[in-house]
Order: structure tokens, then C-alpha cells, then sequence
């Protein structure tokens, strides 16, 4: 049993990062992984850039911004009353 925790911080780490690339790449204009990559050697399409910096990545930055904050709020909570199954009715503040 003392492997298990060892591996699961890294998967977990590699599942947050494939899911942000998926969200890069997913959307109503057509890309893929090839974009991305040219992205990050600087060869990309004008238009491609565009798309990825300015539309999708805001909005995959503030996604996981908000899930590591509310993350961050659970747990705090469940600290702060000593309870690991504490959620926001206990206190009220869910209204």
C-alpha cells in the first residue's frame, strides 16, 4: 500500500496537464496537437495564435484557477470545523 500514494500525486499532475492541452485544442475552429506544438516553436498560423492565446487559453486559465479555488475552499473548510465531510450548508454560505 505505500506504493499507491507515490503514484497517484503524478498521475493525477499528468491528468491536469492533458486535460488543459485537450481544452487548448478543443472548440469551434479545428485544431490539433500540431497547432500547439507549432504555437510553441513560434511557426503557427496568424490566425491559429490568435484563436489559442487571446480565445482558449483565458478561458482554460480561468477554469482551473476557479477549480483550484474552490478546491482550495473545501478543504479549508473541512480544516476550519473538523470535519472531513464539512460542505457549505454546515456553515449556510451555500445561499
Amino acid at each position: 500500500m505505500t506504493g499507491r500514494p507515490r503514484l497517484l500525486l503524478p498521475a493525477l499532475l499528468l491528468l491536469a496537464l492533458v486535460s488543459l492541452l485537450l481544452s487548448l485544442t478543443s472548440g469551434t475552429v479545428s485544431t490539433g496537437w500540431h497547432d500547439l506544438l507549432a504555437l510553441y516553436r513560434g511557426a503557427a498560423d496568424p490566425v491559429m495564435t490568435q484563436v489559442i492565446l487571446e480565445l482558449r487559453w483565458p478561458r482554460t486559465a480561468a477554469a482551473f484557477t476557479t477549480g483550484a479555488l474552490l478546491a482550495t475552499a473545501g478543504a479549508l473548510m473541512q480544516v476550519l470545523l473538523r470535519n472531513p465531510l464539512a460542505d457549505p450548508y454546515v456553515l449556510g454560505v451555500s445561499g
